[in-house]
Protein backbone atom coordinates (compact mmCIF):
# COMPACT_ATOMS: atom_id res chain seq x y z
CA UNK A 1 0.00 0.00 0.00
CA UNK A 2 1.38 3.31 -0.94
CA UNK A 3 1.99 6.12 1.95
CA UNK A 4 -0.68 8.63 0.02
CA UNK A 5 -3.04 5.70 0.00
CA UNK A 6 -2.56 5.09 3.57
CA UNK A 7 -2.32 8.76 5.11
CA UNK A 8 -5.83 8.95 2.99
CA UNK A 9 -7.25 5.82 4.89
CA UNK A 10 -6.68 8.28 8.51
CA UNK A 11 -9.28 11.23 7.02
CA UNK A 12 -12.04 10.45 9.21
CA UNK A 13 -9.61 10.30 12.44
CA UNK A 14 -8.22 13.77 11.20
CA UNK A 15 -11.81 15.25 10.76
CA UNK A 16 -12.26 14.16 14.34
CA UNK A 17 -9.01 15.98 15.43
CA UNK A 18 -9.93 18.92 13.91
CA UNK A 19 -12.98 19.26 15.03
CA UNK A 20 -12.11 18.08 18.66
CA UNK A 21 -8.94 20.63 19.05
CA UNK A 22 -9.92 23.70 17.60
CA UNK A 23 -13.81 24.77 19.37
CA UNK A 24 -11.87 26.86 22.11
CA UNK A 25 -9.66 28.71 19.14
CA UNK A 26 -12.52 28.64 16.77
CA UNK A 27 -15.17 30.56 19.17
CA UNK A 28 -12.43 33.20 20.19
CA UNK A 29 -12.11 34.28 16.40
CA UNK A 30 -15.46 34.51 16.08
CA UNK A 31 -15.68 36.72 19.28
CA UNK A 32 -13.17 39.06 18.20
CA UNK A 33 -14.23 39.12 14.22
CA UNK A 34 -18.21 39.72 15.59
CA UNK A 35 -16.40 42.35 18.18
CA UNK A 36 -13.98 44.20 15.83
CA UNK A 37 -17.35 45.05 13.23
CA UNK A 38 -14.92 43.14 10.43
CA UNK A 39 -17.30 43.11 7.36
CA UNK A 40 -14.33 41.65 4.84
CA UNK A 41 -11.99 38.74 4.33
CA UNK A 42 -9.19 37.92 2.69
CA UNK A 43 -7.80 34.86 1.92
CA UNK A 44 -3.90 33.98 0.99
CA UNK A 45 -2.91 30.69 0.05
CA UNK A 46 -1.27 28.27 -2.80
CA UNK A 47 -2.19 25.01 -4.73
CA UNK A 48 -4.27 22.64 -2.53
CA UNK A 49 -4.13 25.43 0.51
CA UNK A 50 -5.82 27.74 -2.40
CA UNK A 51 -8.66 25.14 -3.33
CA UNK A 52 -9.45 24.88 0.42
CA UNK A 53 -10.17 28.40 0.71
CA UNK A 54 -12.25 28.47 -2.49
CA UNK A 55 -14.36 26.15 -0.39
CA UNK A 56 -14.34 28.58 2.67
CA UNK A 57 -15.12 31.49 -0.36
CA UNK A 58 -17.93 29.82 -1.43
CA UNK A 59 -19.71 28.80 1.86
CA UNK A 60 -19.15 32.15 3.83
CA UNK A 61 -20.85 33.97 1.05
CA UNK A 62 -23.32 31.67 0.44
CA UNK A 63 -24.47 31.54 4.15
CA UNK A 64 -22.45 34.10 6.00
CA UNK A 65 -23.44 36.94 3.27
CA UNK A 66 -19.62 37.97 3.96
CA UNK A 67 -17.68 39.23 1.39
CA UNK A 68 -14.70 36.86 0.56
CA UNK A 69 -11.05 38.05 -1.49
CA UNK A 70 -8.44 36.16 -2.71
CA UNK A 71 -5.17 37.90 -2.37
CA UNK A 72 -2.44 38.07 -4.68
CA UNK A 73 0.64 37.38 -3.08
CA UNK A 74 2.66 38.93 -5.59
CA UNK A 75 1.08 42.28 -5.49
CA UNK A 76 3.07 42.27 -1.64
CA UNK A 77 5.73 39.75 -2.62
CA UNK A 78 7.40 41.31 -6.26
CA UNK A 79 4.99 44.35 -6.49
CA UNK A 80 6.21 45.49 -3.24
CA UNK A 81 2.86 47.20 -2.76
CA UNK A 82 1.60 47.48 1.01
CA UNK A 83 -2.23 46.68 0.67
CA UNK A 84 -4.53 48.35 3.22
CA UNK A 85 -5.97 45.73 4.99
CA UNK A 86 -7.48 47.43 7.70
CA UNK A 87 -11.07 45.93 9.09
CA UNK A 88 -10.27 42.68 7.08
CA UNK A 89 -9.95 39.26 8.45
CA UNK A 90 -6.88 37.74 7.14
CA UNK A 91 -7.31 33.88 6.64
CA UNK A 92 -3.62 32.31 5.79
CA UNK A 93 -3.94 28.85 4.88
CA UNK A 94 -0.55 26.45 4.63
CA UNK A 95 -0.07 23.11 5.36
CA UNK A 96 3.59 23.89 6.34
CA UNK A 97 3.37 27.28 7.14
CA UNK A 98 6.83 28.54 5.76
CA UNK A 99 5.72 29.61 2.49
CA UNK A 100 7.80 32.85 1.99
CA UNK A 101 4.54 34.28 0.15
CA UNK A 102 2.45 33.87 2.60
CA UNK A 103 4.21 35.15 5.45
CA UNK A 104 4.76 38.17 3.75
CA UNK A 105 0.96 39.09 3.40
CA UNK A 106 0.01 37.82 6.57
CA UNK A 107 2.89 40.77 7.95
CA UNK A 108 1.90 43.09 5.44
CA UNK A 109 -1.99 42.49 6.79
CA UNK A 110 -0.56 42.66 10.59
CA UNK A 111 0.89 45.95 9.52
CA UNK A 112 -1.96 47.34 8.19
CA UNK A 113 -4.42 46.16 11.53
CA UNK A 114 -6.39 43.30 10.16
CA UNK A 115 -6.95 40.41 12.34
CA UNK A 116 -4.93 37.52 10.75
CA UNK A 117 -5.54 33.95 11.22
CA UNK A 118 -3.66 30.92 10.24
CA UNK A 119 -4.74 27.59 9.36
CA UNK A 120 -1.82 25.15 9.22
CA UNK A 121 -0.66 21.53 9.98
CA UNK A 122 2.24 22.75 12.48
CA UNK A 123 2.11 24.99 15.64
CA UNK A 124 5.54 26.21 15.88
CA UNK A 125 5.06 27.31 12.30
CA UNK A 126 6.43 30.95 11.53
CA UNK A 127 3.41 31.53 10.56
CA UNK A 128 1.20 29.85 12.98
CA UNK A 129 3.15 32.31 15.44
CA UNK A 130 3.04 35.54 13.10
CA UNK A 131 -0.62 35.58 13.16
CA UNK A 132 -3.50 36.64 15.64
CA UNK A 133 -5.11 33.23 15.72
CA UNK A 134 -3.56 29.62 14.82
CA UNK A 135 -6.23 26.37 13.58
CA UNK A 136 -4.69 23.45 13.98
CA UNK A 137 -4.94 20.57 11.45
CA UNK A 138 -3.66 18.55 13.99
CA UNK A 139 -3.04 16.03 10.67
CA UNK A 140 0.36 14.61 12.07
CA UNK A 141 2.91 14.08 9.64
CA UNK A 142 2.05 13.84 5.83
CA UNK A 143 4.89 11.96 3.97
CA UNK A 144 3.39 12.32 0.47
CA UNK A 145 3.71 15.21 -1.88
CA UNK A 146 -0.06 14.96 -2.52
CA UNK A 147 -2.01 16.37 0.08
CA UNK A 148 -4.86 13.99 0.96
CA UNK A 149 -6.01 13.96 5.11
CA UNK A 150 -4.13 17.56 5.69
CA UNK A 151 -6.74 18.54 2.74
CA UNK A 152 -9.54 17.01 4.11
CA UNK A 153 -8.61 18.98 7.46
CA UNK A 154 -8.03 21.88 5.83
CA UNK A 155 -12.27 21.67 4.51
CA UNK A 156 -12.94 20.67 7.88
CA UNK A 157 -11.94 23.59 9.72
CA UNK A 158 -12.90 26.00 6.56
CA UNK A 159 -16.63 24.84 7.03
CA UNK A 160 -16.31 25.55 11.22
CA UNK A 161 -14.37 28.88 11.11
CA UNK A 162 -17.41 29.62 8.24
CA UNK A 163 -20.03 28.21 10.78
CA UNK A 164 -18.52 30.61 13.41
CA UNK A 165 -18.95 33.54 11.51
CA UNK A 166 -22.08 33.23 9.79
CA UNK A 167 -25.12 34.65 11.13
CA UNK A 168 -27.07 31.79 9.50
CA UNK A 169 -25.12 28.57 10.32
CA UNK A 170 -25.17 25.76 7.67
CA UNK A 171 -27.56 22.79 8.55
CA UNK A 172 -24.54 19.93 8.54
CA UNK A 173 -23.62 18.62 11.94
CA UNK A 174 -19.60 17.84 11.24
CA UNK A 175 -19.52 16.11 14.41
CA UNK A 176 -21.70 13.39 12.02
CA UNK A 177 -18.79 13.58 9.28
CA UNK A 178 -16.27 10.89 10.36
CA UNK A 179 -18.60 7.39 10.50
CA UNK A 180 -19.82 9.23 7.09
CA UNK A 181 -16.49 9.49 5.43
CA UNK A 182 -15.59 5.87 6.94
CA UNK A 183 -18.75 4.34 5.62
CA UNK A 184 -17.96 6.20 2.26
CA UNK A 185 -14.23 4.39 2.22
CA UNK A 186 -15.99 0.73 2.76
CA UNK A 187 -18.75 1.09 0.18
CA UNK A 188 -16.83 3.00 -2.26
CA UNK A 189 -12.87 1.55 -2.59
CA UNK A 190 -13.20 -1.22 -4.39
CA UNK A 191 -15.64 0.72 -7.12
CA UNK A 192 -13.14 3.80 -7.54
CA UNK A 193 -10.06 1.68 -8.00
CA UNK A 194 -12.08 0.04 -10.92
CA UNK A 195 -13.37 3.19 -12.19
CA UNK A 196 -9.93 5.17 -12.43
CA UNK A 197 -7.90 1.74 -13.76
CA UNK A 198 -10.39 2.02 -16.89
CA UNK A 199 -9.38 5.97 -17.22
CA UNK A 200 -5.65 5.36 -17.21
CA UNK A 201 -4.62 5.72 -20.81
CA UNK A 202 -6.63 8.93 -21.41
CA UNK A 203 -4.86 12.36 -21.21
CA UNK A 204 -5.75 15.81 -21.25
CA UNK A 205 -9.16 15.79 -18.81
CA UNK A 206 -11.54 18.40 -19.08
CA UNK A 207 -13.17 19.02 -15.68
CA UNK A 208 -16.49 20.58 -14.93
CA UNK A 209 -18.65 21.09 -11.68
CA UNK A 210 -20.47 24.20 -10.14
CA UNK A 211 -20.85 25.19 -6.77
CA UNK A 212 -19.07 23.94 -3.43
CA UNK A 213 -17.40 21.21 -5.70
CA UNK A 214 -15.72 23.77 -7.56
CA UNK A 215 -12.55 23.67 -4.96
CA UNK A 216 -12.75 19.71 -5.57
CA UNK A 217 -12.90 20.28 -9.17
CA UNK A 218 -9.74 22.46 -8.31
CA UNK A 219 -7.91 19.70 -6.39
CA UNK A 220 -8.50 17.02 -8.61
CA UNK A 221 -7.22 19.06 -11.87
CA UNK A 222 -4.22 19.61 -9.42
CA UNK A 223 -3.42 15.99 -8.33
CA UNK A 224 -4.11 14.86 -11.65
CA UNK A 225 -1.24 16.76 -12.67
CA UNK A 226 0.65 16.28 -9.83
CA UNK A 227 0.49 12.37 -9.32
CA UNK A 228 -0.29 10.93 -12.40
CA UNK A 229 1.10 13.56 -14.63
CA UNK A 230 -2.01 14.16 -16.86
CA UNK A 231 -2.74 17.25 -18.78
CA UNK A 232 -6.34 18.99 -17.03
CA UNK A 233 -8.08 21.88 -16.55
CA UNK A 234 -11.27 22.55 -14.20
CA UNK A 235 -14.12 25.05 -14.93
CA UNK A 236 -17.35 25.97 -13.85
CA UNK A 237 -20.12 24.88 -16.59
CA UNK A 238 -21.22 28.41 -16.49
CA UNK A 239 -17.67 29.33 -17.23
CA UNK A 240 -17.27 26.61 -19.75
CA UNK A 241 -19.95 27.97 -22.18
CA UNK A 242 -18.29 31.14 -22.53
CA UNK A 243 -16.12 29.86 -25.07
CA UNK A 244 -13.65 26.63 -23.97
CA UNK A 245 -16.72 24.79 -25.07
CA UNK A 246 -15.41 25.08 -28.59
CA UNK A 247 -12.25 22.62 -27.53
CA UNK A 248 -14.86 19.78 -27.33
CA UNK A 249 -15.05 17.44 -30.31
CA UNK A 250 -15.62 13.35 -30.81
CA UNK A 251 -13.73 11.64 -28.47
CA UNK A 252 -12.67 14.47 -26.12
CA UNK A 253 -12.73 13.20 -22.49
CA UNK A 254 -14.53 15.40 -20.01
CA UNK A 255 -14.90 14.37 -16.03
CA UNK A 256 -17.81 16.01 -14.63
CA UNK A 257 -18.46 16.31 -10.64
CA UNK A 258 -22.32 16.00 -9.96
CA UNK A 259 -23.74 16.59 -7.08
CA UNK A 260 -27.45 16.07 -6.78
CA UNK A 261 -27.85 19.73 -5.90
CA UNK A 262 -29.43 23.45 -6.80
CA UNK A 263 -27.41 22.66 -10.50
CA UNK A 264 -28.88 19.51 -11.36
CA UNK A 265 -30.63 20.81 -14.07
CA UNK A 266 -27.76 22.60 -15.36
CA UNK A 267 -25.33 19.67 -15.28
CA UNK A 268 -27.86 17.45 -16.64
CA UNK A 269 -28.19 20.15 -19.57
CA UNK A 270 -24.20 20.24 -19.83
CA UNK A 271 -24.10 16.40 -19.68
CA UNK A 272 -26.99 16.12 -22.62
CA UNK A 273 -25.00 18.77 -24.96
CA UNK A 274 -21.38 17.13 -24.38
CA UNK A 275 -22.74 13.77 -25.69
CA UNK A 276 -24.53 15.50 -28.74
CA UNK A 277 -21.27 17.15 -29.57
CA UNK A 278 -19.21 13.59 -29.32
CA UNK A 279 -17.68 13.96 -26.21
CA UNK A 280 -16.90 11.17 -23.56
CA UNK A 281 -18.22 11.93 -20.56
CA UNK A 282 -16.52 10.24 -17.09
CA UNK A 283 -19.21 11.13 -14.08
CA UNK A 284 -18.84 11.09 -10.41
CA UNK A 285 -22.48 11.72 -9.74
CA UNK A 286 -25.66 10.45 -7.83
CA UNK A 287 -28.14 12.04 -10.73
CA UNK A 288 -29.51 8.80 -13.11
CA UNK A 289 -29.71 10.75 -15.90
CA UNK A 290 -26.21 11.94 -16.23
CA UNK A 291 -25.03 8.01 -14.95
CA UNK A 292 -27.12 7.21 -18.34
CA UNK A 293 -25.41 9.51 -20.42
CA UNK A 294 -21.74 9.36 -19.17
CA UNK A 295 -19.34 6.57 -20.74
CA UNK A 296 -18.21 5.69 -17.75
CA UNK A 297 -19.98 6.70 -14.45
CA UNK A 298 -19.26 6.34 -10.43
CA UNK A 299 -22.11 6.14 -8.63
CA UNK A 300 -22.07 8.61 -5.33
CA UNK A 301 -24.15 8.55 -2.34
CA UNK A 302 -26.15 10.63 -2.16
CA UNK A 303 -25.17 14.06 -0.78
CA UNK A 304 -26.41 17.36 -0.53
CA UNK A 305 -25.36 21.00 0.94
CA UNK A 306 -22.01 21.68 2.30
CA UNK A 307 -20.92 18.12 2.98
CA UNK A 308 -20.69 17.25 -0.60
CA UNK A 309 -17.22 18.49 -1.28
CA UNK A 310 -16.23 16.29 1.72
CA UNK A 311 -17.46 13.21 -0.07
CA UNK A 312 -16.37 14.37 -3.49
CA UNK A 313 -12.74 15.32 -2.03
CA UNK A 314 -12.64 11.46 -1.07
CA UNK A 315 -13.88 9.76 -4.40
CA UNK A 316 -11.29 12.08 -6.02
CA UNK A 317 -8.22 11.73 -3.74
CA UNK A 318 -8.48 7.65 -4.28
CA UNK A 319 -8.96 8.21 -7.97
CA UNK A 320 -5.73 9.79 -8.47
CA UNK A 321 -4.13 7.10 -6.17
CA UNK A 322 -5.40 4.30 -7.88
CA UNK A 323 -5.13 5.33 -11.09
CA UNK A 324 -1.42 6.98 -10.37
CA UNK A 325 -0.98 3.36 -8.99
CA UNK A 326 -2.64 1.53 -12.43
CA UNK A 327 0.12 3.58 -14.87
CA UNK A 328 3.04 2.50 -12.66
CA UNK A 329 3.73 6.08 -10.79
CA UNK A 330 4.89 6.07 -7.29
CA UNK A 331 1.89 8.51 -5.78
CA UNK A 332 4.37 9.42 -2.99
CA UNK A 333 7.02 10.84 -4.73
CA UNK A 334 5.80 12.11 -8.28
CA UNK A 335 8.63 13.42 -10.51
CA UNK A 336 9.71 17.01 -10.02
CA UNK A 337 7.87 17.68 -6.81
CA UNK A 338 8.35 18.96 -3.64
CA UNK A 339 6.27 18.06 -0.35
CA UNK A 340 7.08 21.97 0.99
CA UNK A 341 7.17 24.74 -1.60
CA UNK A 342 8.99 27.55 -0.63
CA UNK A 343 7.74 30.53 -3.08
CA UNK A 344 7.72 34.48 -3.52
Amino acid sequence: MSVMLNEFLDVPNVVREVITRNKKVIAEIAEEFKRRGITNITTVARGTSDNAATYFKYIVEAIGHIIVSKFTPSITTVYGAKVNLHNNMLLAVSQSGMSTDTLMVAQNAKDTGAMTVAVTNDPNSPLAKLCDYHVYLAAGQEQSVGATKTFLAQLSSMYLLSNALSPSPAKMNIAQLPPILENFIQESKKGIQDFAESLKDINNFIILTRGLTQAVASELSLKMMTTCYKLSRPFSTCDFMHGPISIVEEGTPVIILAPDSEFTEEFVAMTTRLSLLGANVYSFTDIQEIQNMSKKSFKMLPCRGTNSPFLYSMAIELFVVYMAQSLGINPDTPRNAKKITITK
